[in-house]
């Protein structure tokens, strides 16, 4: 008997729909609903995963310590739910949830009995379930290692054996995503580590076809059979528990074997987004970069202030620099356009010539002198790259 056929028989004993998690709360089966789904199951059901607030009611009534069923309150429009803790070989692998529909704040006696009866089959079948989940992400953990190998022999090899496990989807097309903390350690941390297994996670059940994820080292990589859609990342990056992380996308190749350099691009694109967040918040792709395709390649962590432009220099190195700067970045962003620029700023015309006046002393330089313009630019791109200057 399946799992789902496992949660199925339990729905029609307990008599209502069923939903079985793992012990990290992703969704792993629910049962046929029968009658109108509630905004909680539904949200489940989509996401594939329980609800933050489940989460927390979850540990704070320790139904992680419980031998039983444990009656979970209601909670805004959210019916009281049983959740009963799946025992297996001494550790919790799960969770079999469902609305409460008895008359009284106890639950019925003979719920525990059918989840007791239940319980070692369905412990079993988890547990089988998390050994292959394991054994396929250490599959997908050597096979994404070679694939992005110097071995252009392993990289070959890897893309067959990636096509023909089923770990991703045969496609016209594929993309490499990295996710890093924006602050990079040497080693990511317990956090970290679970932040970036979150966004592969949630990137992964975003897609139809099959995408293939696995943590190398310091950085979560992605292999999709698609383009990167820069909208759909970066909404999904918005979800809570990744805060910490930055991404970046490579571009599209034709060839499995050739993703590498689709890789590359990415580890790119997220030195951008972490460089400029204001600039491109929590995500950037190697298509949307423009010239900073060219400027990251640049020897960006040996440069120092006075390796930019002395004009930039001068600004950056006076009093409210760091203000000014900002300034003529969006003067010089808005084509040197006054009026979009005051308002993109929020600020006055009166005022933005004031501090153009204040730029122009302080630089030595003719603003309406287009040389000097892509000098000023193309410096204050380079110094923010460099991490020489602040953006917010």
């Amino acid at each position: 008997m399946s799992l789902d056929d496992m949660v199925q028989t339990l729905a029609e004993q307990l008599g209502g729909p069923v939903v079985l998690y793992d012990a990290d709360l992703n969704l792993v089966a629910f049962s046929v609903h029968e009658d109108d789904v509630d905004e909680a199951r539904r949200s489940v059901i989509l996401s594939r995963r329980a609800s933050v607030r489940a989460k927390e009611m979850i540990a704070a009534y320790q139904v992680r310590k419980a031998r039983s069923l444990v009656r979970l309150p209601p909670h805004g429009d959210t019916p009281a739910r049983i959740v009963y803790p799946v025992w297996h070989a001494g550790h919790v692998l799960g969770y079999v949830a469902y609305i409460d529909k008895g008359p009284d704040e106890e639950p019925r006696p003979q719920h525990q009995r059918f989840l007791s009866a239940a319980e070692p089959e369905i412990g079993a079948m988890l547990a089988l379930r998390s050994l292959q989940r394991r054994q396929s992400s250490d599959e997908s953990r050597r096979l994404l290692s070679e694939l992005l190998s110097d071995d252009a022999a392993a990289r070959e090899a890897a893309a067959a054996e990636l096509l023909e496990s089923g770990l991703v989807s045969s496609a016209a097309r594929y993309s490499v995503m990295v996710f890093r903390p924006a602050q990079q350690p040497t080693r990511p941390s317990g956090a970290a580590r679970l932040a970036i297994e979150q966004a592969l996670s949630v990137i992964a059940r975003s897609t139809s076809l099959k995408a293939c994820g696995a943590v190398l080292g310091n950085e979560g990589v992605l292999l999709i059979p698609r383009p990167v859609n820069a909208e759909r990342l970066a909404s999904l990056l918005s979800g809570p528990g990744l805060e910490s992380l930055r991404a970046g996308a490579g571009g599209p190749r034709e060839s499995l074997a050739l993703v590498r350099a689709s890789y590359r691009e990415a580890v790119m694109a997220w030195r951008v987004a972490t460089a400029d967040p204001a600039g491109y918040g929590m995500s950037a792709r190697w298509e949307d970069l423009g010239i900073d395709r060219l400027l990251i390649q640049l020897p960006l962590d040996s440069l120092t202030v006075e390796d930019l432009p002395v004009a930039v220099q001068r600004l950056l190195q006076a009093p409210s620099g760091e203000k000014l700067a900002d300034t003529l970045g969006a003067y010089l962003d808005h084509g040197a356009d006054a009026q979009a620029t005051a308002r993109d700023l929020v600020i006055h015309r009166s005022t933005l010539y004031y501090r153009l006046g204040r730029i122009n002393d302080i630089t030595q330089c003719d603003l309406a002198d287009g040389r000097v313009r892509r000098e000023l630019h193309t410096g204050l791109r380079v110094a923010t790259l460099a991490g020489l200057r602040a953006t917010v």
